[in-house]
């Protein structure tokens, strides 16, 4: 079974005895698949962005190493020095306040982090 869109074959597909369609297809490869839509200069802040924000010497590292598939400098622009993730990330909260109640029950005094 062949499937086209104004003349060109876009893929094809083998029915089996079951009447089940099976598409006739292969995958890419990992380092076509890591650039394939990339709009943006590939930059060390870019693959921060992608790597979870993870340092910049390690990136820098896994690429130099060639520890990576995929993992392609082509920009050698300088890291962005006020990562706004990053900085939130090193930040600590404020202590809970103290309570001069003392629970009795369990759950009767919940203490969390919520805005």
């Amino acid at each position: 079974m062949f499937f086209k869109h104004d003349g060109t074959t876009l893929f094809t597909a083998t029915i089996t005895l079951h009447n089940t369609g099976i598409l006739d297809a292969s995958t890419k490869s990992i380092t076509e698949f890591a650039n394939a839509t990339s709009t943006l200069p590939m930059d060390i802040n870019l693959w921060q962005r992608r790597c979870a924000h993870h340092s910049h010497a390690s990136i820098m590292q896994l690429s130099k190493d060639d520890l990576v598939f995929g993992l392609i400098l082509s920009s050698k622009g300088q890291p962005d020095p006020i990562c706004e993730p990053c900085l939130a990330g090193k930040m600590t909260s404020a202590p809970f306040p103290s309570s001069t109640r003392l629970s009795t029950q369990p759950l009767e005094l919940i203490h969390s982090d919520l805005h």
